[in-house]
């Protein structure tokens, strides 16, 4: 008996329309994943989240589809892809829970992103987390939606591997980590002063390291360290992204090498 091929629905269509804006993302249960990479780990990390998965005629899935596809001419595929050149492949996947704050921190620091603002930031720092071998990063209210379209590309959806935390304020984050988990020292990246990042003992062990705004920098948190990572040459400042990436892999240098 022959399988029907199934078609995109009003709703379905509607929903990838609306994941598109942040008011339609608002309170929504579900998320776009535009591309191949992306897709891929997101249909091996949690394929019983996936609800949909749209593909372009002529294109070929490179996995095992955890259900169904639905298969749309080029016209149809480009007046729903979130995306100007998309790959092909588009999954609306349910969202991963956040991990509720009272839960035992998995490793032996936190990485903190306060009010990061720019979903290609933050999707590079999950990533490369992710790589270091971190399971989880804290998020205070007013970084970036973690399950934009966009974080979840550049992220290559790591956010599915990579578990999330959201508090409040900096200010009510640092006294969840410090009453409930026993954080003995923060550390607030800095441009210009602040202790050494390659020098600085006891840095990864019962602390939190917070990365700011990009316009702005770190919020002010009372009792908190500086954080410097040393730059020879006279640039001014790093980007948070590449910040992170240099913290996250001195992490990994002090544990491993």
């Amino acid at each position: 008996m022959t399988q029907t091929t199934p078609a995109l629905t009003k709703k379905t269509e509607a929903l990838i329309q609306a994941l598109r804006t942040r008011h339609g993302r608002k309170g929504a249960e579900y998320c776009v994943c535009d591309g191949l990479r992306s897709s891929s780990e997101v249909v091996a990390l949690a394929p019983d989240l996936v609800v949909s998965i749209l593909l372009r005629e002529g294109t070929e899935l490179p996995y095992q589809a955890p259900v169904p596809p639905i298969v749309l001419s080029a016209r149809d595929f480009e007046r729903v892809a979130p995306t100007v050149n998309s790959q092909g492949i588009i999954v609306v996947s349910k969202r991963p829970a956040f991990v509720p704050v009272s839960e035992p921190l998995k490793d032996s620091w936190v990485l903190v992103l306060d009010r990061v603002g720019d979903p290609g930031n933050f999707g590079t720092i999950v990533r490369t987390a992710r790589a270091a071998g971190i399971h989880e990063v804290w998020l205070t209210k007013g970084t970036v939606d973690p399950f934009s379209d966009k974080a979840v590309r550049s992220a290559s959806g790591a956010q599915f591997a990579v578990q999330l935390r959201r508090s409040g304020d900096l200010s009510a984050l640092a006294e969840e980590l410090r009453v409930r988990h026993g954080v003995k020292a923060f550390y607030r990246t800095l441009p210009a002063s602040g202790n050494n990042l390659f020098t600085e003992p006891g840095l990864f062990d019962k602390t939190a390291i917070i990365l700011g705004c990009e316009s702005t920098g770190v919020a002010e948190l009372e009792g908190s360290k500086g954080l410097n990572i040393p730059m020879p040459g006279d640039a001014e400042s790093l980007n948070v992204a590449q910040a992170a990436t240099i913290i996250l892999f001195e992490y990994v240098r002090r544990q491993f090498c």
